[in-house]
C-alpha cells in the first residue's frame, strides 16, 4: 500500500472508494472496513482521521461527475455518511489517547455498531 498523505496515493484510494461504491456496488461501510484493515497493515501508525479524506473526495468527485442521478446520490450520501463515522470514532479514539489507524481498525475488527468486521 502506498502512503496516504502521497497525493497519488490519496487519489489512487478516492479512485478505488469511487470504484467499489459505483461499479461494484459495494457499501461505503464495507469499504472502510477493507481500507483501515489493509492501511493499518502497512501504515498503523497514521491517524485515523485520514481514512476520512478518500471517502471525502468520493463523495464530492461522485456529486460533482454525476449529478443527480439516484445511483450516484445514494453512493455519494453513503460515502458521506461513513466520512463522518470515521470522524466520529476519530474523535472518540483521540479522547482515548490512541487516535492511530491500527486503533481504529483494532476497535472495527472487535466489533462495532457500523463498522463490524463479522457482519
Amino acid at each position: 500500500m502506498p502512503l496516504l498523505w502521497d497525493a497519488e496515493a490519496i487519489d489512487a484510494l478516492t479512485e478505488t472508494v469511487i470504484t467499489r461504491l459505483l461499479v461494484r456496488g459495494d457499501t461505503a461501510r464495507a469499504v472502510a472496513m477493507d481500507l483501515a484493515l489493509g492501511l493499518s497493515a502497512v501504515q498503523p501508525t497514521l491517524p485515523a482521521l485520514a481514512l476520512a479524506l478518500p471517502f471525502t473526495l468520493a463523495a464530492s468527485a461522485i456529486e460533482e461527475m454525476l449529478g443527480a442521478g439516484a445511483p450516484a446520490r445514494a453512493a455519494a450520501l453513503d460515502a458521506w455518511r461513513i466520512a463522518a463515522l470515521i470522524g466520529a470514532d476519530a474523535l472518540m479514539l483521540k479522547t482515548e489517547g490512541d487516535d492511530s489507524l491500527a486503533a481504529l481498525a483494532a476497535q472495527w475488527k472487535a466489533g462495532d455498531e457500523v463498522f463490524d468486521a463479522g457482519s
